[in-house]
C-alpha cells in the first residue's frame, strides 16, 4: 500500500509536467518562429521479488517477478519542425523555409533564432524587435560588378539615405527596326520618309542626364548611316565620331561589324571628363542574336538605343532580402547593391540546443558542431523577405495531450486515494 501511494505520487507529478509543457506551447501558439515541446515518459524502477528462472529436464523456465515503482520524465524533447509562413508585406520581416537559424549577438553572447521578426534601431542595424538582439552578417563587396564576402561576422547596417555614385554611360545598344521600304535618300532631292531621328539619354560621370539624337539614313539597298549628336542645350559639347555606316543581309539581319564603334563626347569643354560610349548595332555586347539588334524588315521603323550603362547619383530608399540570403539595397536612380550576406547556422543536432527565452537558443554540450552556411547551400534553408515564419504549435495536438494529461494526471490521483482509503481498512483492523 505505502508503495502503490509513492507511484501514483510519481505519476501526478510526471503529468503536472506534462500538462506544463503543454501549458507553455499553448501560450506559445502565436510566438513567431517558436518551437513546442513534448515530454516522454520512463519507467521509474522496478522491484525484483523473484528473479527469472531456466527450464530444466522437469519443468520449463520461468519469468522474472517485478513490481513497478513509478514513472519519471525521461525527455522534454523541442520539435524544430517547420512552421507556417505567412506573407506580412514588411520589408524587415524575414521566414526560413528549411534547415538552419538566424546568428544574432547581445553584447558578446551568440544566440540562434527562428523568430525572423526584425526591425531597424534609430542606427539602421538590423534587430529583433522586442529585444534589439542585433542580427549578423557578412558585409558584401563588389569588384568588378562580382559580389565577395568574408566569414567574418558583423552587425547589419541598412543605411537608408545613403548615396550610389553616379556612372557615365560607356555603353548603348539598339534594338530596333528599319524600314526596308524606305526609299533611297537623295542629298539634291531628299524623302523625308528615307530620313528618322529618334532621341534617348546619356549620362556623364557626374550623373547629368544628356539627350542624344541618333538620325538614319537608307543610302543603298541593305545600307544605311547613322549619325549621333547631342541635343540643342548640349550645342558647345562636341562629339567625335559620332558617324558610320551598317550594312544587311538579305535576310535582313545586320552584318556584324567586326569592332563595334566608338564615339567620344568632349564633356571636358564644360567641365566634365570625356566619354568614350560603344556603340552595339548587333547585341553581341549583350550575348544576343542578330535578331535582338538593328534589323531591316518590311515593318514600320522602331529604332531606339533599349539600354545605356550610365545613371545619375542615387540615394537608397529601400531594400530587400533574397532567397539566397542577400540583403540588396534599392536607389531612387534604378540602381541596386548587395549590402550584406545573410548566413544561416547549422548544427548536427538541433534538437539539442537549449532555449534560452526571447525565442533564442544557445549550443549545448549535445547541440553538435556549429557551421555557418549561406542560405540555399550545404543543406542550409531559403529565406523569403516580407513574411515570418509562425509557431509550429498545433492546437489540436495540444488539446488532446492535455486531455491525456489530465486523465493520468486524474487517474494517479486516485491510485493515491483508493491506497490512502486501503491503508485505512488496514490501520480499522486492530479495532
Amino acid at each position: 500500500m505505502i508503495r502503490s501511494l509513492f507511484t501514483g505520487v510519481s505519476g501526478v507529478k510526471a503529468h503536472q509536467t506534462k500538462l506544463d509543457v503543454v501549458g507553455n506551447n499553448i501560450a506559445n501558439v502565436n510566438t513567431t518562429g517558436f518551437k513546442k515541446s513534448t515530454v516522454a515518459f520512463q519507467d521509474l524502477l522496478s522491484q525484483l521479488e523473484r528473479g527469472a528462472m531456466g527450464g530444466d529436464g522437469n519443468r520449463g523456465g520461468v519469468n522474472p517477478k517485478q513490481v513497478g515503482l513509478g514513472v519519471r520524465v525521461g525527455a522534454i524533447e523541442t520539435i524544430h519542425s517547420q512552421g507556417f509562413v505567412s506573407h506580412t508585406g514588411v520589408r524587415t520581416d524575414m521566414a526560413i523555409q528549411g534547415e538552419g537559424y538566424y546568428i544574432v549577438k547581445a553584447g558578446t553572447d551568440q544566440y540562434y533564432t527562428r523568430a525572423g521578426n526584425f526591425t531597424l534601431d534609430k542606427e539602421g542595424n538590423l534587430v529583433m524587435s522586442g529585444n534589439g538582439y542585433r542580427v549578423q552578417g557578412n558585409e558584401v563587396t563588389s569588384i568588378g560588378g562580382v559580389d565577395t564576402w568574408g566569414a567574418e561576422l558583423t552587425d547589419i547596417n541598412i543605411p537608408l539615405g545613403q548615396k550610389f555614385e553616379p556612372k557615365a554611360t560607356a555603353l548603348m545598344g539598339y534594338r530596333c527596326n528599319l524600314d526596308a521600304r524606305a526609299p533611297i535618300y537623295d542629298e539634291e532631292d531628299p524623302d523625308p520618309s528615307s530620313t528618322y531621328v529618334t532621341e534617348s539619354s546619356i549620362y556623364d560621370n557626374l550623373g547629368t542626364e544628356h539627350k542624344v539624337n541618333t538620325t538614319w539614313r537608307k543610302i543603298a539597298d541593305n545600307t544605311w548611316s547613322w549619325n549621333l549628336s547631342l541635343g540643342e542645350e548640349d550645342s558647345d559639347i562636341t562629339v567625335t565620331g559620332g558617324s558610320g555606316e551598317i550594312s544587311f543581309g538579305t535576310d535582313g539581319k545586320i552584318v556584324p561589324p567586326e569592332e563595334n564603334p566608338k564615339v567620344t563626347i568632349g564633356f571636358s569643354a564644360v567641365g566634365m571628363d570625356d566619354s568614350e560610349i560603344e556603340l552595339d548595332f548587333a547585341g553581341k555586347a549583350f550575348d544576343k542574336d542578330e535578331i535582338d539588334g538593328v534589323t531591316q524588315f518590311g515593318s514600320a521603323f522602331t529604332t531606339k538605343p533599349y539600354f545605356q550603362d550610365g545613371y545619375k547619383m542615387g540615394t537608397m530608399n529601400d531594400f530587400y532580402v533574397t532567397g539566397n540570403g542577400k540583403i540588396v539595397g534599392s536607389y531612387d536612380n534604378g540602381q541596386i547593391k548587395s549590402l550584406y550576406n545573410l548566413p544561416l547556422a547549422m548544427f548536427s543536432n538541433s534538437h539539442g540546443l537549449s532555449k534560452i527565452g526571447n525565442t533564442c537558443f544557445d549550443v549545448s554540450a549535445n547541440s553538435g558542431t556549429l557551421s555557418v552556411e549561406n542560405a540555399m547551400e550545404g543543406g542550409a534553408g531559403s529565406i523569403s523577405g516580407g513574411a515570418l515564419e509562425a509557431s509550429n504549435v498545433d492546437m489540436t495536438d495540444e488539446f488532446t495531450h492535455m486531455i491525456l494529461a489530465q486523465r493520468g494526471y486524474q487517474s494517479n490521483a486516485r491510485v493515491i486515494t483508493t491506497s490512502d482509503s486501503v491503508l485505512e481498512e488496514a490501520i480499522n483492523l486492530k479495532r
